[in-house]
C-alpha cells in the first residue's frame, strides 16, 4: 500500500510539471524562442520622429593665429582678450634682436646668387676664345691649313660650355625667383613690405582678420624678451559660433543639413539658443570593427550679444517630429 501511494504521488507530480510547461508554451505563442542565459539584447533604435539629443562644444566659426616670427623684445601691447579688432590693426610691437636682424639680412641677400653670378661670368669669359678659335678653324680647314678634327673638337668644347652656361642661367633665374618670394614672405612676417632691402628694427604684429581677441599668450607683455613664439595671439569670429558634436551612427543618419536645433548650456541656465545644422560628416571618426561609429556634426548658432564663448559645453536637441 505504501509503495502504491508513492507511485501515485510521483505520477501526479510529473503530470503537474508537464501541464505547467504546456501552459507556458501556449502563452508564449507560436513564435516564442527561449533566450539563452547571459546574452544582452541591444536597445531598439530611436523612432525616426523622436528627438535626437547629444552634447557638443562651442568654437569660433573662424580662427587665425598670430605668431611672433623672430626673437625680440615686446615694446608695446595694444590688445587684450575680448577686444574687437579689424584686419590690419596692430596688436603688439617688438624690437628685433641683433641676431634676428642678421639672419633676415642674409635671407635678403642669398650667397648662392652671388656665387652663381660669378660662375656664369667666368663661363661666358671662357666661351669667347673658344668661339674665336672655331671661327678661325672654319676658315683654315676648307683651305687644308688645319685638320678637320681640330674644328670638330672646338665645336664639341663650345657645346659643353654653352650647356654649362644654360644650366647656370636657369639656376640663377630660379634662385632670384625664390629670393623674391622669400622677400615677400619676410615682408608679411615683418608687418610690411621691405624697401630697398632695409630691415626695420621695430616690427608690428597685426590682426589678419576682423573679429575678437580670444587668446593672448601670457608671456607676451611689455618688456618681455621672447624667442620665436607660435601663437602670440588668436583672433576669432564669434558671430555665428559653431557647435561641434559627435552623433552615433543611428542618429547621424537622421540628421540633415538645415535641421533646426535647440541649444542649452549648464553655464547659462534658463537660456535657449536656436541653431541650424551646417555640416554632417560622411565618414566615421573611427573605422575599427570593435569600436562604435560616430560622425562629426556642426551646428551654426547665432551669437549677436557674444554671450556664447569658445569651449562652453552645450546640450543639443533636434526635434525630428517637426
Amino acid at each position: 500500500m505504501c509503495m502504491q501511494a508513492l507511485l501515485r504521488n510521483k505520477w501526479a507530480a510529473l503530470g503537474g510539471w508537464f501541464l505547467a510547461v504546456l501552459l507556458c508554451a501556449t502563452l508564449a505563442g507560436p513564435g516564442y524562442t527561449a533566450e539563452p542565459q547571459g546574452t544582452q539584447v541591444a536597445p531598439p533604435p530611436p523612432a525616426p520622429d523622436s528627438d535626437i539629443i547629444f552634447t557638443g562644444k562651442l568654437s569660433c566659426s573662424l580662427k587665425r593665429r598670430i605668431d611672433l616670427p623672430f626673437k625680440g623684445v615686446i615694446t608695446s601691447l595694444r590688445a587684450v582678450s575680448g577686444q574687437r579688432v579689424a584686419t590690419g590693426d596692430v596688436l603688439a610691437t617688438y624690437r628685433l634682436a641683433p641676431e634676428a636682424m642678421l639672419a633676415i639680412r642674409q635671407r635678403l641677400s642669398p650667397p648662392q646668387i652671388a656665387e652663381t653670378e660669378v660662375r656664369l661670368a667666368e663661363v661666358e669669359r671662357n666661351l669667347v676664345p673658344l668661339l674665336n678659335k672655331e671661327r678661325e678653324l672654319s676658315q683654315l680647314v676648307p683651305k687644308k691649313l688645319a685638320p678637320a678634327q681640330s674644328l670638330s673638337e672646338a665645336k664639341r668644347q663650345i657645346a659643353l660650355v654653352q650647356e654649362e652656361k644654360k644650366a647656370l642661367q636657369g639656376r640663377l633665374q630660379t634662385d632670384r625667383q625664390l629670393a623674391q618670394q622669400d622677400q615677400e614672405v619676410l615682408g608679411n612676417l615683418l608687418g610690411g613690405a621691405i624697401k630697398s632691402g632695409k630691415v626695420p628694427r621695430d616690427v608690428a604684429l597685426k590682426a589678419p582678420i576682423s573679429g575678437y581677441i580670444i587668446w593672448v599668450n601670457p608671456e607676451v607683455r611689455n618688456g618681455a624678451e621672447l624667442p620665436p613664439t607660435p601663437g602670440a595671439f588668436q583672433v576669432g569670429v564669434m558671430d555665428p559660433m559653431l557647435l561641434r558634436a559627435q552623433a552615433f551612427e543611428i542618429e547621424a543618419l537622421q540628421i540633415k543639413i538645415g535641421d533646426q536645433a535647440e541649444v542649452t548650456l549648464d553655464s547659462l541656465p534658463g537660456q535657449k539658443f536656436q541653431g541650424r545644422v551646417s555640416r554632417v560628416s560622411w565618414s566615421a571618426i573611427s573605422t575599427g570593427l570593435d569600436q562604435p561609429s560616430y560622425y562629426d556634426v556642426e551646428i551654426q548658432v547665432p551669437n549677436p550679444d557674444l554671450s556664447l564663448k569658445e569651449g562652453l559645453k552645450a546640450r543639443i536637441v533636434l526635434h525630428k517630429s517637426k
